[in-house]
């Protein structure tokens, strides 16, 4: 349908191009960002893999350095998560860059990595929710026996707020992974849905 409505444009130009464009519109042209979806994810995923980094390095260094050496089972905790997700991160950064290839087969090519992006996003939102509860509990089992004479409150509630927490921060994630990749998606699914109308 695009193409159609650009081709249409393109033929009823009254006057062929002039001869030399200027410089400084080329230079604006070329220094102007993507706004396609496949653009949009990747710089989504960018400022993400950013924050995680930022994010994740100090708890790692604060939890390596202190309480004695007592708890640096916790830093290995989080750098192990920094390692997956930055293994995550670049792996489908590869997939959003060859979902950009000029010459590859438009239609197939496409239609499998919407697939298989669906199927990152869907773990990433799958292993981003159950690492919070896991990692509470991890760090609860840990604090308890490092520190047994301190009191820890009731493990019964506190599993029962751990369980209310991970059900809202399930709808919480979901709804952020939705606004960073999920629009992003369907607007890919439509421009499939429009080559097949073709």
């Amino acid at each position: 349908m695009e193409l159609e409505s650009l081709k249409y444009i393109w033929q009823q130009q009254e006057t062929p191009p002039s001869g030399e464009p200027d410089r400084e519109e080329w230079r604006a042209l070329l220094q102007k960002r993507s706004e396609g979806p496949v653009s949009r994810m990747r710089r989504n995923l960018r400022r993400e893999a950013i924050i995680l980094f930022i994010s994740y390095i100090p708890v790692i260094l604060w939890y390596w350095f202190d309480f004695g050496n007592r708890l640096s089972a916790i830093s290995w905790i989080f750098l192990g998560l920094l390692v997956l997700f930055g293994i995550y991160y670049y792996r489908k950064d590869r997939l959003l860059r060859k979902m950009l290839c000029v010459s590859c087969e438009v239609r197939s090519n496409l239609q499998q990595q919407v697939t298989t992006l669906k199927k990152f996003i869907r773990f990433y939102l799958w292993t981003s929710t159950a690492m919070v509860p896991l990692v509470f509990v991890f760090m609860y089992w840990l604090i308890r026996h490092q520190f047994p004479a301190k009191g820890m409150g009731n493990p019964y509630l506190l599993l029962i707020l751990l369980t209310l927490f991970a059900v809202g921060f399930y709808f919480f994630n979901a709804r952020y992974v939705n606004k960073l990749y999920g629009r992003h998606i369907k607007k890919l699914q439509e421009l499939l849905q429009e080559m097949d109308a073709v």
